[in-house]
């Protein structure tokens, strides 16, 4: 599948084009690497025309696709005038600052040429006492994945033939059983390296190969699959307690699974059907009433809305939870009643798509959308109780939601503003949707934006652009269980390889007892 857009460089194709003319005058042939290039060029143009076409678009954001603009929303880099600067607040203590760290292995070196109480041998005067011991830090590197053969030694009865075995230690079996080739801790980090990092399996097994231990895509893809059995009991636990979470972070972005075919599924708020094919990953965070946070991924034919039906479907809690998406009615759930709150990012982001065209009013709807933002940061600083959040926002930020609407439907009034302009297109979305971008100002609990949902699809795209798409349903089952499980322990803070390793090691009881392994519960136990 082409690119849409190509980036081919002036000064790339200025030779190009010399080429082309000297070919057209000796009645040559070009190279395949020009007529790649020429392929490129093309297939770029046509999408820039049919991106002009769609009237939809902007030349702003026209430019940001070709990678002619940075794609940076910052107000800063947006707009000409220089950013105000403001008086250095208290840096608010960040998770990673709570995060656990793996604790170095201490190794103590004695001391052999000079005992305590010996003569100095420097000045012949003194005598040695103990002080501070001197340390030094040394992080070291190796391989991921390193052999080892164990041999054990045997004896056998002259008699009747019985062997006698040597046992292996415990720190062996502690990572496999006596018939495992590949430990609990190489497959946990063949997991970790595939679905967090985004190297593919071939490249695994073509970094093993540089590194000198042969190890086959194939085979990383088994070891991968026996960490998602191993797991997936706690996951669907977490599964069963994300339905009665009260707040849901909600969207999806798109995929590819190539064995995929389409689907007659029902369409949504009607008894018809109708022919689907788009896949989609759909990603939920789920905040429970303890405030842990439970993070799930799902690849499949079907919009974010689907996937959080399925979460909400046993959910007993009777309070209405909160949603907050974007405005896209794919994403809204029909299995019960939510509070929809509604992401202000998509609503500013409206405006910053037509900025070259309204310079001056765009700004000023930036300058005020910045002081929300602000008055966000605030209320983390001062941590604020849910409740002095909601009446900070209805004092602060309210009154600049409704200069906005105003400002709006004024202009539509006097008619200043084409409504099908542009920034009349913006205004409209604004007005259109005002009452889920404001909830935050008037039900406790609600967030301001979805930032942090599209941060974890994050995760699910740098994967995407590494290995292209999943092969099978089965592979992106097993890639949505490891994603959500390394996602959920990092918003834990616990250490997931050493969390994989101990979910395989124990995995008859973590399927008895999914709840003790909990990742965090694992981390008040374990670490």
């Amino acid at each position: 599948m082409a690119k849409p857009f190509n980036d081919i460089d002036a000064q790339s194709l200025d030779d190009l084009i010399k080429r082309v003319i000297e070919a057209k005058e000796n009645n040559l042939a070009l190279s395949a690497d020009d007529y790649q290039l020429l392929l490129d060029a093309l297939l770029t143009l046509t999408t820039t025309q049919n991106k002009l076409a769609d009237h939809g678009i902007t030349v702003h954001k026209l430019r940001k696709l070709l990678g002619i603009e940075k794609s940076s929303e910052k107000q800063s880099d947006l707009c000409k005038a220089q950013k105000k600067t403001s008086k250095k607040s208290k840096k608010p203590k960040t998770q990673d600052e709570d995060f656990t760290q793996v604790k170095p292995v201490i190794i103590k070196h004695a001391l052999n040429e000079v005992n305590k109480g010996d003569s100095c041998p420097e000045c012949l005067k003194g005598k040695a006492y103990k002080v501070e011991p001197g340390s030094l830090l040394r992080i070291t590197g190796q391989t991921p994945f390193t052999p080892e053969q164990h041999i054990m030694e045997r004896l056998r009865c002259n008699a009747c033939g019985a062997y006698f075995t040597a046992n292996l230690p415990d720190e062996v079996l502690h990572d496999g059983n006596s018939h495992q080739k590949y430990g609990y801790s190489a497959r946990a980090l063949m997991a970790i390296y595939k679905y967090f990092a985004g190297l593919p399996f071939y490249r695994q097994g073509n970094i093993q190969k540089l590194l000198g231990v042969n190890i086959t895509a194939s085979t990383v893809f088994d070891q991968v699959e026996l960490v998602c059995d191993a797991i997936y009991p706690v996951y669907q636990h977490l599964f069963e307690l994300a339905g009665d979470a009260k707040h849901y972070y909600l969207d999806d972005t798109t995929h590819r699974i190539l064995d995929a075919k389409p689907v007659e599924k029902k369409v949504r708020n009607s008894e018809k059907t109708r022919l689907r094919s788009g896949v989609y990953t759909s990603g939920v965070i789920a905040s429970l009433k303890t405030g842990h946070d439970i993070v799930l991924f799902e690849t499949n034919i079907g919009h974010a809305g689907e996937f959080i039906d399925r979460i909400l479907y046993k959910r007993q809690v009777t309070v209405a939870p909160i949603l907050m998406s974007d405005a896209l009615a794919s994403n809204q759930p029909s299995t019960c009643e939510v509070e929809t709150s509604l992401c202000n990012s998509h609503a500013r982001r409206q405006f910053v798509d037509v900025i070259n065209h309204f310079p001056e009013e765009v700004e000023n709807i930036l300058t005020l959308y910045g002081e929300v933002w602000r008055n966000e940061q605030t209320t983390i600083e001062r941590e604020l109780t849910a409740r002095e959040r909601l009446e900070y926002h209805q004092q602060h930020s309210l009154p600049i939601l409704e200069a906005i609407k105003s400002w709006g439907e004024k202009h539509f009034t006097n008619e200043s503003i084409e409504e099908n302009s542009g920034l009349g297109k913006a205004i409209r979305y604004f007005l259109k949707h005002y009452d889920g971008l404001s909830l935050f100002c008037h039900h406790e609990g609600v967030k301001i934006d979805n930032n942090r949902i599209e941060s974890m699809l994050k995760i699910v795209v740098r994967d995407r652009k590494n290995a292209m798409f999943r092969k099978s349903l089965l592979g992106a089952n097993i890639g949505d269980v490891i994603t959500s499980m390394i996602a959920t322990g990092n918003e834990a803070g616990i250490n997931v390889f050493d969390y994989f390793t101990r979910l395989q090691r124990d995995a008859d009881d973590a399927k008895k007892h999914p709840e003790k392994y909990l990742p965090w519960n694992y981390l008040d136990q374990y670490q």
